[in-house]
């Protein structure tokens, strides 16, 4: 069966309850999770690949994790540690992705915490998302993306393009109903008291990344959005070009922005990726 659905969902643990959501007007973004936690349900995963910004990071390399399962903890700022779960790891195919992509030269690795018959242990980047899909019987695939995309994110664009391919040719020979998750926030300098200051950019940033959303335009996003990223501080923008290279030979499968929305010092948005 292969790629039935892909989506992008933000991370902020403000939108995990709907009560302190709606004191931080985030409420609009809980409701959506809602709704793509339904969307997703209703595609009947066998597997979920997730990729977040704020996994367990090598410096150079992607990296999958090896462990059987994970514990997921949304813990942030001694705030929301109820929100936990666990999830069950896909060690089978992980490995066998893992292969496939070394024999390609890509720059990725298998990271074990600990030891793989023990739970990895995650935070907020992958737990948020996590947690909303907590009751749908699926194993999932886990990739961090390396610290070089701090500094070198634009420089990062060819060989993200073409992981995005290389994982859409993976997963569609696999007989397994595949669901893409890519766990991103948008600009995070939308507030002058905020931890990295205000910035003009940050407005335009977020829109131009609704509109790449839309339309899947990729020169929008690797060369206009890519331009703003010193200003804007995107996290998501390496799991935004992960997509693209994915999505770019799925044209059966059309967008759907639900909701872009900046309610904190970072940007936040909800887009399906689904059949008509």
């Amino acid at each position: 069966m292969g790629i039935v659905g892909a989506f992008i969902v933000p991370h902020g643990a403000m939108i995990l309850d709907r009560e302190r959501a709606r004191q931080q007007k985030a409420e609009k973004l809980h409701d959506a999770m809602l709704e793509t936690k339904k969307a997703i349900q209703n595609l009947r995963p066998e597997i979920i690949f997730l990729t977040s910004p704020h996994g367990i990071s090598l410096s150079n390399d992607f990296a999958i994790y090896l462990n059987e399962k994970a514990s997921c903890s949304a813990e942030w700022n001694g705030e929301y540690e109820e929100f936990v779960c666990q999830v069950e790891i896909e060690t089978n195919y992980t490995e066998q992705l893992l292969g496939y992509l070394l024999e390609k030269e890509t720059a990725i690795s298998g990271l074990a915490a600990y030891t793989p018959s023990v739970e990895i242990k995650l935070r907020w980047g992958e737990s948020v998302p996590l947690w909303f899909l907590k009751d749908i019987p699926a194993k999932y695939i886990l990739m961090s993306q390396p610290l070089k995309r701090l500094e070198n994110a634009v420089d990062m664009i060819p060989e993200t393009l073409t992981l995005g391919n290389d994982l859409r040719l993976f997963f569609n020979k696999l007989d397994e109903r595949v669901v893409i998750i890519i766990s991103a926030d948008l600009s995070h300098t939308h507030q002058k008291d905020g931890p990295y200051g205000f910035s003009e950019q940050a407005k335009i940033t977020d829109k131009l990344l609704g509109q790449w959303a839309e339309t899947l335009n990729e020169k929008l996003l690797t060369k206009k959005v890519a331009s703003l990223l010193p200003e804007a501080k995107v996290c998501g923008f390496i799991g935004f070009v992960l997509i693209q290279g994915l999505m770019n030979r799925l044209t059966a499968y059309k967008p759907h922005l639900l909701l872009n929305e900046a309610p904190s010092y970072y940007g936040m948005m909800v887009v399906h990726y689904l059949k008509d």
